[in-house]
């Protein structure tokens, strides 16, 4: 591991895209909707024809190649708007997210799970007027387990030291924040999120990999907030998230929590080094590989950088929720 994506477009994962429009027909809604597969096969053509009449700008499923794929081609008939982005070997989760939303034409797209419902009655002009008007890298929804209950969506970011804690909080109100999109679900701006270089593909495990992009996010100025006229309910409950120290920790430390904040810029200073050779294992060269490839990184988006993770939390902590 001695590079970091910069662009969105760094995949190397091969795929194909089947069936109708991307999306940016001008139809008056400006968002496209994408249906991730966790394989639990709950999707059914029922579920399709109410997002059909919502009237999103294009649907589209992400599905990989080997997998127990649906009937594509007499789907696509029925409806189409649909589209297949079939994969050509595995991928991480952000990766998956990466394509589809390179792929839509829309200004808006809605990230959301095969084992999930939306269950805002209607997405109405005026909801997604005011998606248009904030304009956010991401709205995320409330969330609802199968029984009905809120989950606790509001990532909220604590520093002990130079340790890091993310506590998941209840939203008490509209616009709460939160520092990432919990099981990556929300309404995303393609031009932002492509801006920003969308997931880092290099990180694995999911927790690390939104946790990743979402300090990028509010480090370089963007937001993430939740909406409670959004709700999507698990039809099974939610996954649990696996927050192990491990390699992809370390990388998400490098990027994110390791740089410093200096006038108009951020830099990862040398003096780091050391606190990031303890914390792995491995070898000494190793570990100066990824750390040079990780100063390379801060170094070519640092002037992108608004303030360092330290006054992040300071911040978020004086406002409050």
């Amino acid at each position: 591991m001695n590079t970091i994506p910069t662009m969105l477009s760094d995949s190397a994962v091969p795929y194909t895209v089947v069936g109708g429009s991307r999306g940016g027909s001008g139809s008056g809604v400006p968002v496209s909707l994408v249906i991730l597969d966790r394989g639990l096969r709950l999707f059914r053509t029922e579920a399709l024809r109410d997002f059909d009449r919502l009237g999103f700008d294009s649907i589209t499923l992400v599905e990989e190649k080997g997998g127990e794929l649906f009937d594509i081609e007499s789907l696509c008939q029925r409806f189409p708007r649909l589209r297949f982005i079939l994969l050509g070997a595995p991928s991480d989760i952000g990766t998956r997210i990466n394509i589809a939303i390179r792929e839509s034409a829309s200004p808006f797209v809605f990230v959301l799970w095969n084992d999930m419902t939306i269950a805002t009655a209607g997405l109405s002009g005026r909801f997604l007027e005011r998606i248009v008007e904030k304009d956010r890298v991401c709205l995320a929804p409330f969330l609802t387990g199968p029984d009905g209950s809120l989950l606790p969506v509001s990532a909220t970011p604590a520093l002990q030291g130079s340790s890091l804690r993310i506590l998941p909080l209840s939203a008490a109100k509209e616009g709460a924040r939160s520092l990432y999109p919990f099981d990556y679900c929300g309404i995303y701006s393609r031009e932002r999120f492509i801006l920003l270089g969308g997931f880092d593909g290099r990180l694995s495990n999911p927790f690390w990999q939104r946790l990743d992009f979402g300090f990028r996010s509010w480090l370089w100025g963007e937001e993430i907030r939740l909406s409670q006229s959004l709700r999507v309910a698990y039809e099974e409950g939610p996954p649990q998230d696996d927050s192990t120290v491990d390699a992809d920790y370390r990388w998400f430390w490098l990027k994110n929590i390791a740089p410093r904040h200096r006038g108009d810029s951020s830099v990862l200073p040398r003096s780091r080094f050391l606190d990031y050779l303890l914390s792995r294992k491995g070898g000494l060269v190793g570990a100066l590989n990824e750390f040079r490839a990780a100063r390379a990184w801060v170094e070519l988006n640092r002037f992108r950088f608004r303030e360092d993770a330290e006054r992040l939390v300071e911040l978020w902590e004086e406002e409050g929720e």
